[in-house]
């Protein structure tokens, strides 16, 4: 017999009489070995895991940036913002400094931020966890400053929220890994910008002289039903509730127009989506009532109304002269709160609620805020704008 042919043949036999556990054992290393590389692939990579597995966009915000910018006066309530982000940048010390500052120019610390946990998306910044009380009381002055009662309170519940969950070595629960960055310096005068967000939460406000851009803002959260202050809360009631009172005010021509599917759909400006305006799909403002018109700017003001009555104001003036030509959609059912998604789109503004999970009890949603004429500034920092 030929020697290859000898050797095959001594193979076969010692794989046929191998004992059925060695064998066992043998597939059971082999799959561990598997599962620790792919362990330390994602922990060496999770930007990287995430993007494959998820399709997230973790690139830069394709943002032209001018090169110079010149001097324009701030006003009583941008001059108040910039004195808080001074004072909370003036007590960390040089490595807390160093951890929480970015020059302007960086587009990718702009556009880093997502709805996945710490772990599966790494955020620049300061983490909460790494203050102290009176640090922690500055950016909480900071945060009162940029927002409205309401949106402060949105964000404790988000932090709330946060802490409900259970983190493993590769997804960060908790509101000590929430994230504070500053990309230029605070200024009446100059730009610069605001970054605080982690799990579900992504603040990004530019700042320019007078004029404050809340573009891009992402919320929603899980759980989003909680116990907070003694009582249970949904921490996305009012916007749902007021998508819900206008869809009930429609009549069945005008409800026919506005629902444009029966199962929910995903965000379709949500992170790394910079530049993408979703069509405007569903009944348009001008073929409402003044009556309906008013519910529809109240769908509108349960998002807006997160931010600043100096800035809320501005910016519902604007969407309120664009009525008319700011459309409202609704996928999903009708007859199961809070299981659809639904989504205004104007000149202006975009908004987005898309429940996930299939709505469940517990409570899971994504919900973005963008002004598509002036996301991060752009209106104002960027070239050819």
């Amino acid at each position: 017999m030929p020697i290859e042919q000898m050797a095959s043949k001594t193979r076969i036999v010692m794989l046929s009489d191998m004992n059925p556990k060695r064998r066992m054992l043998k597939y059971v290393l082999g799959v561990a070995v598997v599962i620790l590389a792919i362990g330390i692939f994602s922990f060496q990579y999770p930007r990287l895991v995430t993007q494959i597995v998820f399709g997230a966009n973790t690139s830069p915000v394709e943002l032209a940036l001018r090169g110079s910018y010149g001097a324009r006066e701030g006003d009583e309530k941008t001059a108040a913002i910039a004195s808080a982000a001074t004072a909370f940048l003036a007590s960390l010390n040089d490595a807390q400094r160093k951890a929480a500052t970015y020059a302007f120019s960086d587009n990718a610390q702009r556009s880093n931020w997502s709805n996945f946990p710490e772990g599966m998306f790494p955020r620049g910044g300061l983490k909460l966890g790494e203050l102290t009380e009176a640090q922690r009381a500055n950016l909480e002055n900071l945060l009162a400053e940029f927002m409205s009662e309401k949106g402060a309170r949105n964000i404790d519940y988000q932090l709330a929220a946060a802490d409900t969950l259970r983190s493993s070595r590769f997804m960060k629960y908790g509101s000590e890994f929430y994230s504070v960055a500053f990309l230029g310096e605070p200024s009446t005068e100059r730009p610069w910008m605001f970054q605080f967000g982690g799990h579900h939460l992504a603040v990004n406000i530019t700042v320019y002289g007078p004029d404050v851009s809340f573009s891009p803002m992402l919320t929603g959260g899980s759980p989003l039903r909680l116990r907070y202050g003694g009582r249970e809360i949904f921490i996305t009631e009012e916007e749902t509730t007021a998508a819900r009172t206008f869809l009930d005010s429609l009549n069945s021509a005008q409800k026919k127009r506005a629902v444009r599917g029966e199962q929910a759909i995903d965000l379709q400006s949500g992170p790394g989506k910079y530049g993408t305006v979703p069509a405007p799909e569903g009944i348009k403002g001008g073929d409402l009532t003044d009556t309906q018109k008013g519910l529809l700017l109240g769908v509108i003001a349960a998002r807006l109304g997160f931010i600043n009555a100096d800035d809320y104001a501005a910016k519902m003036a604007t969407v309120k002269a664009e009525i008319d030509d700011t459309h409202f959609g609704w996928w999903g059912p009708q007859d199961v709160r809070d299981a659809a998604y639904f989504r205004v789109t104007g000149p202006s503004i975009v908004l987005e609620y898309a429940p996930q999970d299939g709505g469940s009890a517990t409570g899971h949603a994504h919900n973005i805020y963008r002004n598509p004429r002036n996301d991060y500034g752009s209106a104002w920092i960027g070239i050819g704008r």
